[in-house]
């Protein structure tokens, strides 16, 4: 006969077990303290400021780009510099004026610069192999150069331009608005752009009663599967499509942010000039669909039209008082977003900055803070998401 006494320790055992876990998956977001943590790293002999691009699809090519000439470095895992190339200037092969967004891997063998004109694409050693101009002059209504906007599925690339109607209806305002398409698609084969995505209905800036800032509506976008995700930079709710239609989103989740500060549209044609307190509305500034069927999401609360007045009316008198204050009431950060609630700010290690690589929530790459760290080698920080 089988110990009673061992049964039942067996069943308590198991009970409790079950019971922290049960804990642990109904624990909202909101009520979970997250961190990110360090468990790896990736160590560059370069004496400058890098900051991490990309990832290649098997783990094994790092992608890197320098802040002051715009080199690119292309390293291996371990570190090691396998092809380094500066392509910003004026001539064949070389992208003008600058970077709309970071450099990518498009597959194994090329990179894709996102310019102000067009997409350049190179091989890893830096040789130009294709170039696409559309016809019309590109624009966007912000600009992040160590930001990524640019998505990739099957032989087409996504990016969030303007400017295709800018002749006809400028770039804000709204009957702009009504008629914009917020996404371009290149066709790699054919060499093809066409606008795709106008506002989703559900969405404030489809509005033609009201114009909205046209940074409010800066477009960030993600990729899981054969999902394209779409959230506007004042507007905290999520936009899922499927590629083969964007037309109108299979998917809306609105963000339950404890605060978000939303600005308001004016009555006029258009917005037209903009005051810089215009400009502190809350701000969704990228995220990532993650393999949980979560978002990451990198977002600001932004600031009140009296909250900004007092902050700046304060910066006149004390400079370090006044950025001090905005940084306490500006509340900004990434946080975990489940589809129904919000975790706190995610807490992240000293020497991490504000450029990362997504992977997984368990593999997520961060550039370092330069403003912390000060060393004749560049470190990368591997972390994953914990609960503390």
């Amino acid at each position: 006969m089988k110990n009673p006494f061992i049964i039942f320790v067996s069943f308590i055992a198991l009970f409790s077990c079950q019971s922290k876990e049960s804990k642990i998956l109904i624990t909202p977001l909101s009520e979970q303290t997250l961190e990110f943590e360090i468990y790896d790293s990736l160590v560059v002999d370069y004496l400058g400021n890098l900051y991490l691009a990309d990832i290649s699809e098997d783990g094994k090519t790092f992608l890197l780009i320098g802040q002051q000439t715009d080199t690119l470095f292309v390293t291996n895992s371990q570190g090691a510099i396998l092809h380094k190339y500066t392509k910003k200037g004026d001539g064949p092969g070389f992208y003008q004026q600058g970077r709309s967004g970071l450099p990518r891997f498009l597959n194994s063998e090329e990179i894709v610069i996102p310019a102000f004109r067009g997409f350049y694409l190179y091989s890893l050693s830096g040789e130009a192999t294709r170039t696409f101009l559309p016809d019309f002059n590109p624009s966007s209504s912000l600009i992040i150069p160590y930001s990524n906007k640019l998505i990739s599925y099957g032989e087409k690339i996504y990016y969030p331009w303007e400017g295709r109607i800018a002749d006809e209806f400028g770039v804000e305002g709204r009957e702009f608005q009504t008629q914009v398409r917020k996404v371009e698609v290149l066709d790699l084969k054919s060499g093809q752009f066409s606008p795709e995505m106008p506002f989703p209905k559900a969405s404030k800036f489809s509005s033609g009663e009201k114009s909205y800032l046209n940074i409010s509506y800066s477009t960030a976008l993600a990729r899981k599967d054969d999902s394209l995700f779409v959230a506007f930079r004042n507007e905290p709710v999520i936009y899922g499509y499927h590629f083969s239609n964007l037309d109108s989103p299979a998917s809306i989740r609105k963000i339950p942010f404890q605060e978000f500060i939303e600005k308001e549209p004016k009555d006029s044609d258009k917005f037209g000039i903009y005051e810089s307190k215009d400009i502190y509305g809350g701000a969704i500034n990228s995220f990532h669909r993650t393999e949980k069927n979560r978002f990451l999401v990198n977002y600001s609360r932004g600031l009140t039209e009296a909250e900004y007045q007092d902050i700046f009316d304060l910066i006149k008198k004390d400079q370090d008082a006044g950025y001090q204050k905005m940084t306490d009431v500006n509340t900004n950060g990434l946080v975990l977003f489940d589809g129904k609630s919000v975790s706190p700010i995610i807490e992240k290690p000293k020497g991490l900055g504000f450029v990362y690589e997504f992977v997984s929530e368990e593999e997520i790459w961060f550039s370092p803070d330069y403003q912390e760290v000060e060393k004749d080698y560049v470190v990368f920080y591997k972390t994953r998401l914990v609960q503390k």
